[in-house]
């Protein structure tokens, strides 16, 4: 039966880990932003190849339509009139009324002026000899023009043109075509010009400027929603991934993501549940070797595996063994000897891990601890001292608590007033490290300072004192730890130089 995915448990003062970042920081928002830049890209290039084609379309159409109009009225003019009515001084020629109403009569509402130029005593300043408007007031006849800019105008005295861009004159801005009139002789002498306003022109790049806005206004649409789609994608499954690494980062190996999804947020979640799978297991032999070897030594060989040897290292030593042990044995059954043995250690460990220090082995009712190994220690003297000191308050509490139980009149009944125990403590040089073989091997130190510290516990029987320390270790004290009584020296064996012994 498959369990339930497990919801990563809330991490303490922890909010929605999205929301500690700026809108631009977020990756879904940067990923759509980066397709929305894309799609406008297209949009915009698409609009102005739209854009441009529509318009020359537009022009092109409406362009040969004017030109044929133009042709149209041009050879609809007789040439010999055209001469032989010169260029009158008002327009009541018969033949100006004529054009005007034939003009007039076009009937296309796109047209708004026709007109007929002729050419003056400079090729490029013409004179009007017709003009005909829809709306506007037309030209006098006779009245100058000047197409010296204008040289698709003066093409159209030799033969049919539709001007490429607007032109703008007094009359406004107007698309233009042209057809030749020539004389008797054959050579150009008039043109007929026809106007069409820039609103027919406008009119067709608005459609397109209008469906251009309307697309870019969907596309945006249409991103958004695939935004809130994407972020809500990606949004969710990153704020549990982030939320499991912090439950993780406190201890909960427990959190599992089991996300069912086939995508690269799926496969992420699966590598992320098999690597919390490892760390649990890892956590429980960790655990577990802990309450074997020292936390610190359980580290070490966890992260830096089992190998043989170690380092020279200056520490302190501190050796323990409780005073009349073989008594409280004789006292107490198999099982309460047990019990308490467990609770006295138990409350020494306490001590001992306190101040940071490394409990080496437990020989039977006597602890040898280390304080400067595995982990590096400045102060390691002193805390072996202030130990040394809180392992004879917990002893005390000890037996206050078998007094109440009645533990303690069983040893009192053998000749035992309470339980008390003798503390050696000395500074020196050990090597610490992996001892024994390839296949079994604990962490061990080695070295004269374990033999001085193991003396200095047992001068205590002799000297009738409970803790006593090394003249090496007195020096490293601070000064409200260095008080102490001398007691001498003594020779230890292997020592070539006595050793100063303090009483603290």
């Amino acid at each position: 039966m498959t369990p339930p995915p497990a919801t990563p448990r809330p991490v303490s003062g922890h909010l929605d880990p999205i929301l500690e970042l700026r809108s631009w920081q977020r990756f879904h928002l940067r990923i759509t932003m980066l397709y929305a830049a894309a799609v406008f890209a297209v949009l915009t290039v698409s609009a102005v190849v739209a854009y441009t084609a529509a318009t020359g379309a537009a022009k092109a159409s409406l362009g040969d339509h004017m030109r044929a109009t133009a042709e149209q009225y041009a050879a609809g003019i007789d040439p010999q009139q055209l001469v032989d009515a010169g260029l009158p001084a008002s327009g009541d020629h018969p033949l100006q009324a004529r054009l005007r109403q034939w003009f007039g009569r076009a009937g296309d509402p796109r047209i708004a002026s026709v007109y007929v130029l002729l050419h003056d005593d400079d090729p490029t300043q013409l004179r009007f000899f017709v003009d005909w408007t829809a709306d506007q007031e037309p030209a006098d006849p006779g009245e100058r023009y000047d197409a010296s800019e204008l040289p698709e105008m003066l093409q159209g005295f030799h033969e049919p043109v539709t001007e490429q861009e607007m032109t703008r004159d007094r009359w406004g801005l107007s698309f233009s075509s042209y057809a030749p009139v020539h004389g008797p002789d054959g050579r150009p002498y008039a043109l007929v010009g026809v106007d069409v306003s820039a609103e027919d022109v406008w009119a067709v790049q608005r459609t397109v400027l209008w469906w251009t806005v309307v697309t870019w206004l969907g596309a945006a649409l249409l991103i958004a929603g695939v935004s809130v789609v994407v972020g809500r994608n990606v949004r969710d499954p990153l704020t549990r991934v982030i939320d499991a690494t912090a439950a993780i980062a406190q201890g909960q190996f427990d959190v599992r993501l089991r996300l069912a999804r086939s995508d690269e947020f799926g496969l992420m979640a699966r590598h992320f549940d098999r690597m919390a799978e490892g760390l649990a297991e890892r956590e429980v032999i960790r655990e577990t070797f802990g309450r074997y070897v020292a936390p610190d030594v359980a580290k070490a060989l966890l992260a830096d595996g089992a190998h043989l040897g170690g380092e020279k290292r200056e520490v302190t030593v501190l050796f323990t063994d409780l005073r009349g042990y073989s008594t409280v044995s004789e006292a107490l059954d198999p099982v309460q000897l047990v019990g308490l043995s467990n609770t006295y250690l138990g409350r020494m460990q306490q001590a001992i891990d306190a101040e940071g220090g490394t409990v080496i082995e437990f020989l039977g009712d006597a602890i040898l601890a280390v304080f400067g190994a595995p982990t590096p220690q400045a102060d390691h003297p002193a805390r072996a001292v202030r130990c040394a000191l809180h392992m004879r308050e917990l002893l005390a509490e000890l037996n206050a608590e078998a007094q109440q139980s009645g533990l303690a009149q069983l040893w009192e009944q053998a000749g035992l007033e309470a339980l008390s125990h003798r503390v050696g403590v000395h500074t020196g040089t050990v090597v610490a490290g992996n001892i024994g073989s390839a296949t079994r091997m604990k962490y061990a130190i080695v070295g004269d300072a374990v033999n001085v510290a193991a003396r200095l516990e047992q001068l205590n029987k002799q000297l009738g004192t409970e803790v006593l320390v090394s003249g090496e270790t007195l020096a490293r004290l601070p000064k409200e730890l260095a008080t102490a009584d001398a007691r001498g020296e003594i020779k230890v064996k292997g020592r070539s130089e006595p050793v100063q012994v303090f009483a603290v």
